[in-house]
């Protein structure tokens, strides 16, 4: 009988979604880098996207079209956020599809796209899915409505918000001048890339679980 009882809230609230989208977020390098060692005795691989090349693809891919699909199902509070959202997901959903270069392989990808085609793709999205967060975080997140006075911890999430989407763009830079120090087969044998994703990612996460009143919550 326990299991007939009716749900009070079937909806998901917008809440809730930021929370699952921050968590989410955040856990995917960690996911993969435990997956890796534990199930295949991988070592760090050189970014966060090469990992679809090992056993932990399925998770990767799962855990990117999940936040994909939250962000394009997610509902801001004006227009301007639905968008931003909705291009955000589209993008995140390009990640996953469209593989990351592997020189061991020609044709990559659901579409069996050659690998540097796939890469071009790979990379635009990726680069626009961080660039939207950090404009979702600085300028997003921080609006408020203007007849009404800012609490001190609006304040204060909207200082962390803006830190936010100023780390992603930072460390957005720095992967623009290790592209153009590095060649991509001498970026395959170190971490940066990783390291720098994961940065970004944490960041993104944090912004979404404030906005999701995970802390700070007024």
């Amino acid at each position: 009988m326990m299991l007939r009882l009716k749900n009070s809230n079937p909806v998901i609230s917008f809440t809730n979604l930021r929370r699952l989208i921050g968590i989410l977020g955040m856990a995917l390098p960690f996911v993969c880098i435990l997956g890796g060692f534990v199930f295949a005795q991988l070592k760090i691989q050189p970014s966060i996207s090469f990992y679809y090349y090992t056993n932990v693809r399925d998770i990767f891919v799962g855990i990117l079209v999940g936040v994909s699909m939250f962000l394009i199902s997610y509902r801001g509070y004006e227009y301007i956020d639905d968008l931003i959202s909705n291009i955000t997901g589209l993008t995140g959903l390009g990640i996953a599809i469209f593989p990351c270069f592997n020189a061991t392989f020609e044709k990559i990808g659901f579409f069996q796209l050659e690998t540097k085609v796939s890469n071009i793709v790979h990379t635009v999205s990726a680069g626009l899915f961080f660039f939207l967060l950090a404009v979702n975080s600085i300028f997003i997140f921080t609006l408020t409505d203007n007849k009404k006075k800012m609490s001190k911890k609006k304040i204060l999430r909207n200082i962390i918000y803006v830190v936010c989407g100023v780390i992603i763009i930072i460390s957005m830079l720095f992967l623009v001048i290790l592209h153009l120090k590095y060649s991509q087969e001498r970026l395959d044998t170190k971490i940066y890339v990783f390291i720098l994703e994961t940065i970004m990612l944490e960041a993104f996460g944090i912004s979404w679980l404030i906005k999701g009143e995970t802390i700070l919550k007024d």
